[in-house]
């Protein structure tokens, strides 16, 4: 379609599975989390960025020269943050919040806008209640700790 040249994050949705695909990055690892029992976490009101590495920086500062060089030192995938409207009774909020729990590495699929899929592992580091006024919608926010670089589908 001329014009339109970009998505919006409108109708995305954040799904949950317990298991683990047999490959999970690399060649054949979009088909194996597609195989995955998904249960969707309802009520998601913000999705958390969920592609992407972060570089620590190595740094050399030598006397003879005076100049400080750096260079891309280690990697780690960035935390995903992701917010819902609190449904206590909801399937996949139930799910998130028993990883919460544990030290278990479920995989997450953010479906987008345009019908592509970001599949990922993660450790579910928060998924608390939020407070708030009395005009403030009741919410529950989450961490994930990524494990995994993001297999687009």
């Amino acid at each position: 379609m001329a014009g339109i040249d970009f998505d919006t994050i409108a109708s995305a949705k954040l799904y949950i599975s317990a298991s683990a695909p047999t490959v999970a990055e690399g060649a054949g690892a979009a088909a194996a989390f597609a195989l995955l029992t998904w249960v969707e976490v309802g009520q998601i009101t913000n999705v958390g960025s969920v592609e992407g590495r972060e570089y620590s920086t190595a740094t050399l500062s030598t006397v003879g020269d005076a100049q400080d060089r750096e260079k891309k030192g280690s990697f780690k995938l960035p935390n995903a943050e992701f917010e819902c409207a609190w449904a206590a009774s909801d399937a996949g909020q139930i799910l998130v919040k028993a990883a919460s729990k544990d030290y278990s590495v479920p995989s997450f699929k953010v479906v987008n806008q345009d019908e592509s899929n970001d599949y990922f592992t993660a450790q579910v580091s928060k998924f608390t209640k939020g407070g708030g006024t009395s005009n403030d919608a009741v919410k529950g926010s989450m961490t994930l700790l990524r494990q995994t670089d993001t297999v687009v589908d």
